[in-house]
């Protein structure tokens, strides 16, 4: 494991991109580098066979989220963060797990459908509460 980082999850939403913000501030007092996951999954293997334009539809969403929070980090960060960012095809839970390993926190936004449950911070925050292999910030909104 090399040096402790912060570690983000953004997947496009607001709430994601609330978490960076506050993700790049933690990243800045702590002086640590700032590591952004894009995760995401194919509903079925079969897709990327059946449907190869699905799937270079997805990846290009995907490549244009993570090149949008990348831009975030110019925009919020006047004393320049060291950054990573990764593409991962993959279970976000498991994908921020792994990518958390050896961090010094891993931030996430609360995800979920808001309108139905105030009180409910998303499948992917909960799970990452329980299974993280480091303390989880689940930011809302």
């Amino acid at each position: 494991m090399g040096q402790p980082r912060i570690v983000v999850g953004v997947d496009g939403t607001r709430t994601s991109f609330s978490a960076l913000r506050v993700a790049i501030e933690e990243a800045r007092l702590r002086r640590l580098p700032l590591h952004i996951v894009v995760a995401w999954q194919l509903a079925s293997p079969d897709i990327a066979v059946e449907t190869p334009p699905v799937v270079e539809h997805i990846v290009r969403h995907n490549e244009q989220i993570l090149e949008q929070a990348l831009n975030m980090i110019d925009e919020y960060d006047s004393a320049r963060v060291m950054v990573s960012g990764e593409l991962v095809n993959g279970d976000p839970v498991a994908t921020l797990r792994t990518a958390a390993e050896g961090s010094m926190m891993l931030v996430v936004g609360t995800g979920g459908d808001r309108r139905r449950d105030e009180s409910s911070i998303g499948s992917v925050a909960h799970e990452l509460v329980h299974q993280a292999p480091c303390p989880v910030l689940v930011v809302p909104e």
